[in-house]
């Protein structure tokens, strides 16, 4: 016979989950002594190492009960699927946490200064981005509702990746006017291998962009529309219908958008 200690040390595990065993009828010792120590015989360090290794697969102690006192062995194939199951679902999580992160320190450090309502010349490289549904009163509520359906079949760790989002709009000659109920998409870069399931992907294209960045409100937006639209018309630059709004910030404020935004017409 072992005393508790030593069977403990012969099966890899302690006196404590030993007792903690026996107290919960899972497993108990061979023999009580009158003055109340345990005793272990060799042959039960099998059933106590198979119990310990159900333990290890995430099993709880009524579980194992269950599946020890079972005389259908197909009990055990059953717990242990389920087990399997909930270790793949915990590895996907995992590895989405561990892509999202890895994205994110990846992502190039910014080190340009915004000035703001100033335009400039930027050079864009390509970036893959997934839209949203098209807006159609272009209301604050259904800016929400669009964002918070986007992200809900995006996924919300999206948002952690600190990868560029904002906004694309139909908005010709960069018109201040029509901006407030210009209809828009929300956008988010994404690596060609992302699964966006249903919702649809569109291509940022590379080239000369004029850019301008202001304050994430109307009255600065259709300001620094205007200034766009002068510095268009006085450098007789020729742009295309659709503006880029992208965020500069990855906490958002108001209506989806950072603090900063930085407003882009891809050149012709």
């Amino acid at each position: 016979m072992l005393t508790i200690q030593k069977f403990a040390e012969l099966a890899g595990t302690t006196r404590r989950t030993l007792i903690f065993y026996d107290e919960k009828g899972l497993f108990q010792p061979k023999h009580v002594g009158e003055n109340g120590y345990r005793y272990y015989s060799y042959d039960q360090l099998y059933p106590v190492t198979f119990i310990l290794g159900l333990r290890r697969l995430g099993l709880s102690i009524a579980e194992i009960k269950q599946l020890t006192q079972a005389t259908d062995t197909t009990d055990l194939n059953t717990a242990l699927k389920k087990v399997l199951s909930q270790l793949n679902t915990q590895l996907d999580n995992l590895s989405l946490l561990r892509e999202t992160l890895s994205t994110r320190f990846n992502q190039p450090i910014a080190t340009e200064s915004v000035v703001k309502n100033r335009p400039f010349i930027d050079t864009v490289t390509p970036k893959l981005f997934c839209r949203s549904r098209q807006s159609v009163a272009c209301t604050e509520a259904e800016i929400a509702e669009i964002y918070a359906e986007f992200y809900a079949q995006l996924g919300q760790l999206k948002l952690m990746d600190q990868q560029d989002s904002g906004f694309l709009t139909q908005l010709p000659n960069s018109d201040a006017n029509g901006y407030p109920t210009a209809s828009f998409c929300i956008l988010k870069a994404v690596s060609p291998r992302t699964n966006t399931g249903e919702l649809p992907l569109i291509q940022k294209p590379a080239g000369s962009y004029v850019s301008i960045d202001t304050t994430n409100d109307m009255k600065n937006i259709c300001i620094s529309l205007q200034l766009l639209s002068e510095y268009i018309t006085n450098n007789q630059l020729k742009i295309t219908d659709q503006l880029w709004q992208m965020n500069l910030d990855e906490q958002f404020t108001t209506k989806g958008a950072s603090p900063i935004v930085r407003l882009q017409y891809q050149l012709q």
